[in-house]
């Protein structure tokens, strides 16, 4: 080959030619080419095969260092890769995670329920073996779940500086929601100490865990402030000597605590004893409110002399006055005690229940106005019914807490009622009347609240 390139001149086509024939026809790469070429004629075209095999070996180690660069660099990169799809991987189990609290936190209203929920997913998530919740009282802050424990410097720093407290596997985090420090998370680890990062996880958790805990301590004070209201404006029945009367009221046991239900008994002076029952829409302060305004003005409208069927017209035609989005559903009955006639109407509202003196029980089934407060037909008039009672008969009338349930329908309901009452073996009305509700309600948990007004006419 040597010969040939001094022939030839050293020629990069010429030695593209010589070497491929040299290498077996193998592809000679264009730089390889032209560095032999370059070597052959700086030697004045005297190059030697050992000249073109020295540029072969320096090219192929620059190669092999440009591709252990490259391979390094790969590396280097894949590495970050895998640490960056780590981390995004990490960062979204953290969100994850804190979703899952933000959820916690907005599922309940149920101060320690929603505390239970949120502590239960921080031990499963194994961000801690260990979980004590101490909450803001009238009294200091208390454990809740072993009262009897006294806070230490931990949970009072956490609570004075509203900032995380961490001591090795121990860290208390401030419940915090605005001005206030509502409680503290005390967490704790068996082996593993808490890291920078692991408190501002923390933090994110109580941050939301307190947003949930302040708006149950809202709802708390707000269901409070209605029942007081609510039951200010029950009124106290007066004994009457030619009826009996007993009354019973039952907040709900689950949910939300504070309807709009009402009862209410008034003697005109002709005698005439009217009774209503009757449920507004809703709960809380705004039915509470509502629930007064109408529970008064039937009282009015009784007074002032109108009918069953007029006064619940005239307060249908109030609450469609009303700045409010409630309605509601009520009886009006009234009872003239010396001729034991019964006239009454309804307003979407369950009928009333009658038990004969020989113990029949029937509903008082008979066609009745829409509930109070929705649109009506011009004109439409309010159905009005008359009975006269026999001598011993009661009369209920009743919201739909007694005999309406989630897991059955009305009818089953008013079946269940029915045979309370048939199955009552008391003679006083009082008795009668703990009787039902320990049939109708027992010991389970009940959603919405329950009137029940009896009256006993002797005759």
């Amino acid at each position: 080959m040597t010969d040939e390139l001094r022939a030839r001149g050293g020629s990069e086509h010429v030695v593209r030619a010589d070497l491929r024939k040299a290498l077996g026809e193998a592809d000679v790469p264009d730089d390889l080419c032209r560095r032999v070429a370059a070597e052959i004629g700086a030697q004045g075209g005297t190059g030697t095969a050992e000249t073109a095999l020295r540029v072969v070996v320096e090219l192929l180690a620059q190669r092999d260092r440009d591709l252990s660069w490259h391979q390094s660099e790969l590396e280097q990169t894949n590495a970050g890769l895998l640490a960056l799809h780590a981390e995004l991987d990490r960062q979204r189990q953290r969100v994850s995670f804190l979703d899952e609290v933000s959820r916690a936190s907005a599922t309940s209203l149920d101060r320690g329920h929603l505390l239970d929920e949120v502590a239960a997913l921080v031990r499963s998530h194994g961000f801690a073996e260990t979980t004590h919740v101490w909450m803001a009282t009238e009294l200091g802050f208390v454990c809740t779940g072993a009262p009897e424990l006294e806070p230490d410097q931990c949970v009072l720093s956490a609570v004075r500086t509203r900032e995380p407290v961490r001591d090795g596997r121990r860290l208390s985090v401030p419940l915090a929601a605005g001005p206030h420090v509502l409680g503290v998370f005390d967490l704790g680890r068996v082996a593993v100490e808490f890291t920078d990062d692991d408190v501002v996880l923390a933090r994110g958790i109580a941050d939301r865990a307190a947003v949930g805990l302040r708006n149950a301590n809202e709802y708390r004070r707000e269901q409070e402030l209605a029942e007081r209201l609510q039951r200010a404006m029950l009124p106290t029945l007066t004994p009457l000597r030619e009826l009996g009367l007993v009354a019973r009221y039952r907040s709900a046991t689950s949910g939300v605590h504070v309807g709009g239900d009402w009862y209410d008994a008034v003697t005109r002076p002709d005698g005439t004893v009217v009774l209503t029952v009757g449920d507004v829409t809703g709960h809380g302060v705004d039915a509470a409110v509502v629930m007064g305004k109408l529970q008064n003005s039937l009282r009015a409208y009784a007074l002032e002399g109108h009918g069953p069927a007029a006064s619940l017209r005239l307060v249908h035609d109030l609450l469609r006055g009303l700045d409010t989005p409630l309605f509601a559903t009520a009886v009006v009955a009234e009872v003239t005690p010396s001729t034991g006639v019964l006239r009454w109407a309804s307003a979407g509202h369950p009928p009333p229940l009658l038990q004969e003196a020989g113990g029949d029980v029937t509903f008082l089934e008979a066609p009745h106005a829409p509930m109070l407060g929705i649109h009506l037909p011009p004109g439409l008039a309010f159905p009005e019914h008359e009975r006269e009672l026999t001598p011993g008969s009661s009369v209920a009338l009743f919201t739909d807490g007694l005999i309406e349930r989630r897991t059955s329908d009305l009818d089953a309901g008013m079946a269940r009622l029915e045979e309370a009452f048939s199955t009552c073996e008391a003679d006083a009305l009082d008795a009668t009347a703990e009787h039902v509700l320990q049939v109708m309600l027992g010991a389970t948990e009940h959603d919405d609240d329950v009137c029940l007004l009896l009256c006993h006419w002797a005759g």
